[in-house]
């Protein structure tokens, strides 16, 4: 069994489709940390969770809110969006600690 696993092969993993073209769900440990109060460091784990998936056409309308989708520059800012069970969270992906029970590098 492998110990660890590199931050590149959970990215990809995370990103990892069905033959259906639906996202694979997958367990991740994440540590919290808000850098503007510099607040944080508890571990969080979300089972069952699925990376968001960005719209098939840029610009369109939000049903909920009639704005556009914005790009929320996940390279830059080193985050990802995951839909869990509690609702939508931001991750940052330096911060992931466990991913599918296996420490990440």
């Amino acid at each position: 069994m492998q110990n660890e696993i590199l931050l590149s092969d959970v990215l990809t993993e995370m990103r990892r489709l069905d033959e259906h073209k639906n996202p694979i769900p997958f367990d991740v440990t994440v540590r919290t940390y808000n850098s503007q109060n510099k607040s944080g460091g508890r571990l969080v784990t979300y089972e069952n969770a699925v990376l968001m998936q960005p719209p098939k056409k840029p610009g369109l309308i939000r049903l909920s809110q009639k704005i556009d989708f914005k790009n929320p520059n996940h390279f830059a800012n080193r985050t990802r969006n995951l839909k869990t069970n509690e609702g939508i969270k931001k991750i940052h992906i330096l911060f992931i600690i466990k991913f599918n029970g296996v420490d990440v590098v």
